[in-house]
């Protein structure tokens, strides 16, 4: 059917049951031509059912195309190979390898996945130090912390004094952090 399409004067695809070549890629004419009636049944479809968004036609056309190149992928990847001895894989071989693969990439996903949670492990032992500093910047409330800016009322300037307190020499560098923290995280507070 493929060849008689491409070469002759073949029917083409059938729009009911399209069927990819996957021995080549998107661009063919047949494989062109089921992507094409596969747009315009989107095309339909968001029409029809009223979809509520609009996308272009290279838009959906970019999809299908990738989702072919997927598929092929997948499909090249289950044919058999030629082994070591010069014959091609049985059935069972090509499955064990399949498998194989597929627990290669499982494993490395397990690993990825484990360094992922290390980090965040390692943020959690930062929790009790935050915790901490919380519920001391709560306690101390606004008269606790020093004033930065100071409001001007009835042309009377009013001149703030820091007064440098002992309990709060001990804790500068901790309260530093959270104004630290604020000014580069400022969408957690």
């Amino acid at each position: 059917d493929v060849y008689a399409y491409e070469y002759e004067d073949g029917p083409g695809p059938d729009p009911r049951n399209p069927t990819f070549d996957l021995q080549n890629g998107y661009k063919s004419p047949w494989n062109s031509r089921i992507i094409d009636s596969l747009l315009e049944e989107l095309q339909k479809r968001g029409g029809d059912e009223s979809w509520p968004f609009r996308r272009s036609e290279m838009y959906f056309r970019d999809i299908l195309q990738h989702r072919f190149k997927r598929l092929r992928t997948i499909w090249t990847a289950a044919q058999p190979k030629v082994t070591a001895k010069g014959a091609l894989e049985t059935p069972a071989e090509v499955e064990e390898r399949l498998i194989a693969k597929k627990d290669e990439t499982l494993k490395s996903t397990r690993q990825t996945t484990r360094r992922k949670n290390q980090i965040s492990d390692e943020n959690r032992e930062d929790l009790p130090a935050w915790q901490w500093l919380q519920q001391l910047v709560k306690t101390l409330g606004e008269g606790g912390m020093s004033s930065e800016e100071s409001d001007t009322e009835n042309q009377i300037e009013t001149v703030l004094r820091v007064k440098n307190m002992v309990w709060r020499r001990a804790i500068e560098r901790e309260l530093d952090i959270v104004d630290h923290q604020r000014l580069m995280d400022d969408d957690i507070f």
